[in-house]
């Protein structure tokens, strides 16, 4: 009998060790509510507020996926560019100081900090007449 008591307490203290398992699976759950987050960060416009502004930017078929970017005058700017081309493109934001290779089927971030309130204009140097839009400073 004190042998099936033990053997008892045995089998209840595994169940009680695999249940604790299961809170670890819970936050496993809560990385994966932030996963979505992350998912919806990528954006071709930044939001206002804070001191960092994060942008998305592609270039596909020599032309970017958007013509207006937005950011917040002082603002340390981040902008990732994705290039699905196979040629070279360029992303290049003069009044920032940002000018920045971007080698065919590879990515590349800019960093730089926003200047003044105002409207601007981005580009590509290799395909300028194509590949420019326009930054929106508030």
């Amino acid at each position: 009998m004190r042998r099936r008591s033990m053997v008892v307490i045995g089998v209840v203290a595994l169940v009680a060790a695999g249940c604790g398992g299961g809170d670890d699976e819970g936050g496993g759950a809560s990385a994966t509510t932030t996963a979505p987050e992350t998912t919806a960060a990528p954006t071709t416009t930044a939001g206002g507020g804070g001191g960092e502004d994060e942008l998305q930017l592609t270039a596909s078929g020599t032309a970017w996926d958007t013509t207006s970017l937005d950011m917040t005058s002082g603002a340390e700017v981040r902008v990732e560019v994705t290039n699905q081309d196979t040629v070279e493109h360029n992303f290049t934001f003069a009044e920032a100081g940002a000018d920045q290779d971007v080698e065919g089927g590879e990515d590349a971030t800019v960093t730089f900090t926003a200047p003044a309130a105002g409207s601007y204009e981005f580009l590509c140097k290799y395909h300028p007449s194509a590949m420019r839009g326009t930054v929106t400073v508030t």
